[in-house]
């Protein structure tokens, strides 16, 4: 005879996802905005359960997304961030992501009307260059550049990190702002074109999916499951005789951000509103054992 009634690690399961929802287990505004269920044998003895049955819940419920199990930590309630769709290749040269221009945010980035982006102020060093920074500016290995460094911010709330590097004998040769500590309100690719005659033909961008360093997990309050990685997009700019003038490295919390690029004839409400799927948080029914996780 058919099973009519839920399997317990279910029971279980759907009482804390109702407590994670109603806002009893909901995630804290603390360093990681992240909140700790109570431990296995606090959950055995209140469900009067086996250890086994807790487990498969939390499997369960991991499974889904909405929490996360950290070795000798714990397992601590998700914080399920909107996600947020950027068209990489949906922008006019020159007004790409790292621009310097803000316009791509509110068109491109697809926020919403009610959504906002604060940009913090531009920190500016003058640092010799890494080898990976010589090799795609395509100068020598101990090359000094210039950074200009931003963290980005959606409704308050860590969204990106975003570094410029551009050649020092730049700043030298008349393009002085880059040296400023302040925006540059027209952007910087068309700064450089009115200063030094460079104009943006073309970019490669190179994307890759990594851990995050020390300062990443801070920023964006991720901890330390292999669920909590980013994106890093490198974007570099070419001007007409081939030559690479302008690098930006973008870093993107992957939980909460999708990239795409659009190629050809793709239709209007796919280039609108990309993204516009089955929603992505939509729970699965299968056991612990099965199934992937969620993004």
């Amino acid at each position: 005879m058919a099973r009519t009634t839920p399997l317990r690690w279910r029971d279980i399961a759907n009482d804390l996802l109702r407590r994670i929802e109603s806002g009893d287990l909901s995630p804290g505004d603390g360093a990681a905005g992240r909140r700790r269920l109570p431990p296995e044998k606090e959950l055995e003895t209140h469900y009067r359960a086996s250890r086994n049955t807790v487990r498969d819940a939390l499997s369960w419920l991991a499974q889904q997304g909405y929490v996360v199990s950290e070795q000798g930590k714990g397992t601590f309630v998700v914080h399920r961030p909107n996600i947020v769709h950027v068209t990489l290749s949906a922008v006019e040269l020159g007004l790409a992501p790292g621009s310097g221009s803000g316009e791509w945010y509110n068109r491109d980035a697809f926020i919403p009307a009610n959504r906002e982006v604060t940009v913090s102020p531009v920190k500016v060093e003058v640092q010799e260059g890494t080898k990976v920074i010589a090799r795609y500016l395509q100068t020598n290995p101990g090359s000094e550049f210039i950074s200009r460094h931003q963290e980005l911010f959606l409704d308050d709330r860590p969204w990106a990190l975003q570094t410029s590097f551009y050649p020092l004998d730049f700043a030298t040769g008349g393009a002085s702002r880059l040296l400023y500590p302040r925006d540059i309100p027209e952007g910087a690719v068309a700064y450089l074109g009115e200063t030094l005659g460079y104009s943006e033909v073309g970019y490669h961008d190179e994307i890759k999916a990594r851990v995050p360093d020390e300062n990443e997990k801070r920023f964006f309050s991720l901890g330390e499951s292999a669920a909590d990685v980013v994106f890093e997009t490198v974007r570099t700019a070419y001007s007409p005789d081939g030559k690479a003038f302008r690098l930006t490295v973008t870093v993107w919390p992957a939980d909460r951000t999708r990239l795409h690029y659009n190629d050809g004839q793709v239709p209007d409400d796919v280039l609108r509103a990309p993204g516009l799927g089955p929603p992505e948080d939509a729970p699965r029914e299968s056991p612990p054992a099965e199934g992937a996780g969620s993004g």
